[in-house]
């Protein structure tokens, strides 16, 4: 069997590369990934290197999942939707998988829909997908995240191991570790402890490669440590009591940055807050707090 996906990158290309991954796996599929580009003088450097970089993407992606694929650009001069049919009657493809990006009505109007175009001519059956992530459950959001964890205790690694099994995760018991993984590898999130591991250096480099990070931790829980880890831009502060929730903290960050919002984290934490911390527990950076519930909301 043969799969073609029709791959333009995003989260959206990443269901289509999972749904795809899935059924070559169950029918010993070979899987070829193709980013279609018009080509010529419309083509700018900046799309052209975005595209070898999805495209590595999704090939380490499906040779970690033991599917055998071919990455390729394809630029002929014609439109995805006309590419991706060509593609599929010249290679024998037997299932296509696209994804479907929102547009406008008036784009629609004048360039017409890749995925009615390939739906309509393709010589095969085609699947298309949709990336709403209000709609996706925390698991669903979470499947085949890349997500470094940083931690000193050999259980908690284990325990986040479990909860989030999918997930493709690199774990991490030191400082060093960490900034090899970080410097090497691309990451959706970052969950970092504070004590023992220097979190706030790490925090500090996944900041730098725009990986947004949750503070988990014990040791550090203090209205000090919630503060100054908001300041130095962690996404979000967790108690390990929370470690039973990991699941739906962890994609409340990765939803919050998607859609360009803040998280709920702290509304759903603040009774936690209170209760550890104590009444009153805000009144001595009165300020920072007025501030932050301009930004988060009380």
């Amino acid at each position: 069997m043969k799969i073609l996906v029709g791959y333009d990158g995003g989260e959206v290309g990443r269901m289509a590369l999972s749904l795809a991954r899935d059924m070559a796996g169950i029918r010993s599929a070979f899987v070829y990934v193709v980013t279609s580009m018009t080509g010529g003088s419309s083509e700018r450097r900046a799309d052209i290197e975005k595209a070898e970089k999805g495209l590595e993407f999704a090939r380490i992606f499906m040779e970690n999942s033991g599917i055998q694929c071919e990455c390729q650009q394809s630029v002929r001069g014609l439109s995805a939707g006309e590419d991706l049919v060509k593609f599929a009657k010249e290679n024998d493809i037997d299932h296509i998988f696209l994804g479907i990006r929102k547009i406008s009505r008036a784009q629609k109007a004048i360039l017409g829909s890749t995925a009615r175009y390939v739906i309509l001519k393709a010589p095969c059956p085609v699947t298309t997908v949709k990336f709403e992530p209000d709609s996706l459950d925390a698991e669903d959001l979470l499947r085949d995240r890349n997500i470094l964890v940083v931690d000193d205790e050999p259980d908690i690694l284990e325990t986040i191991e479990e909860l989030l099994d999918v997930c493709a995760l690199d774990l991490a018991d030191s400082f060093e570790t960490a900034k090899k993984l970080l410097k090497k590898n691309h990451y959706d999130l970052a969950i970092l402890d504070i004590m023992g591991v220097s979190g706030y250096d790490i925090l500090k480099l996944a900041k730098d490669k725009e990986v947004p990070a949750l503070m988990l931790t014990a040791h550090a829980l203090t209205p000090e440590n919630l503060k100054e880890s908001i300041q130095k831009g962690a996404d979000s502060y967790i108690p390990k009591d929370e470690l039973a929730n990991l699941t739906e903290h962890a994609a409340d960050v990765i939803r919050a940055r998607l859609l360009g919002h803040e998280g709920t984290w702290f509304s759903t934490l603040k009774p936690f807050f209170d209760r550890t911390f104590g009444a009153g527990w805000r009144d001595k950076d009165r300020k920072f707090w007025n501030s932050f519930d301009d930004r988060y909301g009380k």
